[in-house]
């Protein structure tokens, strides 16, 4: 038998007595083709097995499985074509049922949403088609991502996937893989009780973002870092994150219950935002249309974006000018009064905590008294103004290696509680030592910001450490929205 490399020199005088150039790719050892077919889309991988003999299994090799969306429309996947072009390369890829596949270093799932493949002229027909065709694809997928975890030992993972503008249904796979560091999901739905990740030793980095979740658990022993970004939660329970070896955190709720954080003793930095339609919201809020003043049913014609609260006697005034539903912490079943989020948060150096102030969630955590005895830099939005500034005294009481504050008083004219205390020294409290900074970011300086600058030089604040920023420009508080809401299932 010819050796390799005496073949691969015939090959390389053969094409140059042909094209009088020479193939230089020929030349190369295997490793070096299957790290450049391990860069390319798999379906153009695959079709690399046309080029030569040399190349006919090359794409099997592969370290990476790339599957991405096509920007042409006829090329465009279906969720039918997905489906098979997936299974054959999984099934092809592992070489025969006796072969092991080659690990992966990544498994990269991200068509979007894809292309209808259904008659639309029959909706009924459309409609039953259009369900069975999301349940198998969520079928087919839980099994792509549990033979890349379990078979092929992905290190990273990603998945954006989306059909018939649903979610894809990720409740049945079952993460279980050695060597699974990174995982990156998408526009997923989870119904399980637990997204379990406790049989994944090597796992650091989870990213959820634009994620429906129902479970009552979130876990992983080994976790470092966290990200869930623009996410749904269930408004009926609580899901619980456990993740003791935390060390950084993003938590972006915009719907749903706020989860409970377990304890997170090495957590590092932390950035905690919650939206308009929290469900731990004032429970004395009668507003039925999201809380702008325009859907109310009287002659008022003041348009200010904010929500409208009915007292026992049938009063009402706007919640940017009521103190007393500071005390309204909801009435679920599941709130026995202890911390929800800033507990766990207890442990960060750096925090970054913002909210609608119609949510209580964070003010209701202030009464847990949680300390936050290594916390150097925090940044808070309007939530921390209402009631007396009860929340900004409780930080300043309870972090006494405080360096830098920052506030976000972006809203503070439009929705934020108003400060009640006419008399500064009636305000009384401890200002840590070593706070160096504090950076007041406002659209201008109004009375609210002039009355804050008075109640913190008064406490021991230098005015010359307080530093206004005018014309500031906040992030927008909004709900969930996606391009396709309109129709989107939640």
């Amino acid at each position: 038998m010819m050796p390799p490399e005496r073949r691969r020199k015939k090959r390389s005088k053969a094409a140059m007595a042909r094209g009088g150039e020479d193939d230089r790719l020929s030349t190369l050892p295997d490793d070096v083709l299957v790290l450049i077919v391990s860069r390319l889309p798999s379906d153009d991988a695959v079709r690399t097995s046309v080029l030569a003999p040399r190349w006919r299994y090359i794409w099997r090799s592969a370290t990476a499985l790339r599957v991405v969306g096509r920007w042409r429309t006829w090329e465009a996947w279906t969720a039918w074509k997905l489906t098979n072009f997936m299974n054959h390369l999984l099934l092809l890829r592992s070489g025969g049922a006796a072969a092991a596949p080659p690990p992966l270093d990544v498994c990269e799932i991200l068509c979007g949403e894809l292309k209808d493949d259904y008659d639309e002229e029959n909706e009924e027909l459309s409609g039953q088609y259009r369900n069975k065709l999301h349940d198998e694809l969520s079928r087919a997928a839980g099994l792509w991502i549990r033979h890349a975890v379990t078979v092929c030992h992905a290190r990273v993972l990603r998945v954006c996937l989306r059909g018939s503008c649903r979610r894809l249904c990720l409740d049945r796979v079952r993460f279980d893989g050695q060597l699974l560091a990174k995982v990156e999901l998408k526009d997923a739905t989870f119904y399980s009780s637990s997204i379990d990740f406790s049989r994944c030793p090597a796992m650091e980095d989870l990213t959820m973002t634009s994620c429906k979740i129902h479970g009552d658990e979130i876990t992983s022993p080994s976790l470092t870092r966290l990200s869930i970004v623009d996410c749904y939660f269930d408004g009926r329970v609580r899901t619980r994150i456990s993740t003791p070896r935390l060390v950084r955190l993003q938590l972006s709720l915009c719907n749903g219950m706020a989860p409970l954080l377990e304890k997170m003793p090495m957590l590092e930095a932390a950035n905690v935002r919650l939206e308009g339609l929290c469900e731990d919201t004032c429970d004395h809020n009668r507003c039925r249309h999201g809380g702008y003043s325009w859907d109310r049913d009287d002659d008022d014609d003041d348009d200010r974006d904010g929500c409208y609260c009915m007292d026992e006697d049938r009063t009402g005034v706007y919640l940017e000018n009521v103190s007393s539903c500071d005390s309204c912490f909801g009435n679920s079943d599941d709130d026995d009064g202890s911390s929800i989020l800033l507990q766990g948060l207890s442990s960060a150096m750096d925090l970054e905590l913002t909210s609608d102030p119609l949510v209580f969630i964070f003010r209701k955590d202030c009464m847990s008294r949680a300390t936050f005895p290594r916390l150097k830099t925090l940044l808070l939005n309007e939530w921390c103004m209402a009631g007396d500034l009860g929340a900004l005294v409780y930080f300043l009481q309870y972090s006494p290696n405080l360096e830098k504050l920052t506030l976000q008083l972006g809203h503070c004219e439009t929705r934020n509680p108003a400060v009640k205390t006419d008399n500064p020294k009636e305000q009384l409290f401890l200002v840590p030592k070593q706070l160096k900074r504090v950076y007041i970011k406002c659209p201008k300086e109004n009375e609210l910001v002039k009355k804050l600058i008075m109640i913190l030089t008064t406490n021991g604040v230098r005015r010359k450490r307080i530093r206004i920023e005018q014309d500031f420009s906040p992030p927008e508080l909004s709900g969930y929205e996606t391009e396709d809401s309109d129709c989107d299932e939640w």
